[in-house]
């Protein structure tokens, strides 16, 4: 999808946007461009996500904005569910996939050992949050969240160029083991049944 911003920079006072579609100036907190990442706001767009949160760093960097651990790990589950999905369409493309209500749109899909599976940003930040983060509470507790970024963290690397952040081998090796699991578990089992309301 075309990107909705013109314009996009790091104030001491928060994000400054200028959207295709409005003729004026947005300005939006850090804290709110953070849970605009975690609540989906840029699933159509990955790029634009991915100029808010170089925002967010840049803010960091200057001071004029500190992340605290929860707000971190939010961040890095986005950045590592991005980097994957782009580069599952880098090596795959798209498929036409159905939805429940019937509407088709165009997906990425992630192809592995035991076959392929439709892949969305918000499914990948969920399988994440519950693999990574959910160890991290048994093993750490108080430390979790420190915990957690230190794994998202070593998911990337930045490539030879030093400029762009992508997956590291290890990272893309973890991916690969949590979607093979959940794809060998499907052709065994099925689909898992649907909660039932009591």
């Amino acid at each position: 999808m075309k990107s909705k911003f013109i314009h996009i920079k790091a104030t001491p006072a928060g994000i400054s946007i200028v959207l295709r579609a409005d003729t004026g100036k947005q300005q939006i907190g850090y804290s709110a461009a953070i849970r605009q990442l975690d609540e989906g706001h840029y699933d159509h767009c990955l790029s634009d996500g991915l100029r808010v949160v170089s925002e967010i760093a840049q803010a960091s960097k200057k001071g004029w904005f500190k992340q605290s651990d929860e707000q971190a790990v939010i961040v890095w589950r986005w950045l590592v569910s991005c980097l994957f999905i782009d580069e599952q369409l880098e090596q795959h493309g798209t498929i036409d996939a159905t939805k429940l209500d019937g509407r088709v749109e165009k997906a990425a899909v992630y192809r592995g050992q035991y076959g392929g599976i439709v892949i969305y940003p918000a499914t990948e930040r969920f399988a994440l949050a519950n693999n990574i983060e959910g160890l991290a509470c048994e093993k750490f507790g108080a430390d979790a969240h420190r915990q957690a970024v230190m794994v998202y963290q070593s998911m990337t690397e930045t490539d030879a160029s030093g400029g762009n952040l992508r997956l590291s081998q290890w990272g893309r090796d973890s991916m690969a083991l949590l979607h093979d699991g959940f794809i060998e578990m499907l052709n065994t089992e099925g689909m898992p049944a649907a909660p039932v309301a009591h």
